[in-house]
């Protein structure tokens, strides 16, 4: 994962809350192997006709929106499954960045761990983002992530919420495994002063 610690780009307004991740990702379309590929299939019930054209009133088909990579969405955003390819397919698209009011803890995971940042904000704040994004000449945002603020040609800056453990994942461009990797020489001592007090629960010398 490529460390990120800000962008600025369009971000288009959704605001419907309670969207789970079968709505950002069909199921129907999990087997398809390659996440970077995987932008077509975003929101396809919403951004697809049943006769498989693409729905012109759908934000994402309407410009600017369609080049956009920040998404401003409703409260509750990612609620549902937990499966990862919802942000593979937000990142295939361009998205690095999702403003909301709340989001499902396992979705802003994978988020994070896919190099999204997920920006919290409260409630009025959100409302304020979504009336600015509406409109395509307002629509450009910066997130810093140093900072933990949004910037906004007519709102000004605004702070928004992420834990530090987050934040630093981000930055650094590491996941929860590269966390796990760094702390490996603690784990191998801690592997063997258990061994060496408990040798009787050993089931073989702790390598070095």
């Amino acid at each position: 994962m490529e460390p990120i610690s800000g962008h600025s780009g369009i971000a288009a307004p959704f605001p419907m809350s309670d969207i789970n991740t079968d709505l950002i990702y069909p199921q129907q379309f999990l087997r398809k192997p390659d996440r970077n590929a995987m932008a077509p299939f975003l929101f396809h019930s919403l951004c697809y006709r049943p006769d498989g054209t693409p729905d012109p009133d759908f934000i994402l088909n309407k410009q600017p929106y369609d080049e956009a990579t920040i998404i401003i969405a409703g409260r509750n955003f990612g609620s549902g499954s937990s499966r990862e390819h919802a942000p593979w397919a937000l990142k295939s698209f361009g998205i690095r960045c999702l403003i909301s009011s709340m989001f499902a803890d396992i979705f802003k995971a994978n988020c994070i761990n896919n190099g999204i940042i997920p920006a919290t904000v409260s409630e009025d704040v959100l409302a304020e983002c979504l009336r600015a994004g509406a409109n395509p000449q307002e629509a450009r945002f910066t997130v810093d992530l140093e900072r933990r603020e949004l910037s906004h040609l007519r709102l000004g800056t605004v702070p928004f919420l992420i834990v530090d453990s987050d934040r630093e994942r981000l930055l650094k461009g590491n996941d929860f495994i590269d966390d796990t990797l760094a702390e490996l020489p603690a784990i191998k001592d801690h592997e063997k002063a258990s061994a060496q007090a408990t040798p009787w629960l050993s089931l073989g010398a702790v390598a070095d």
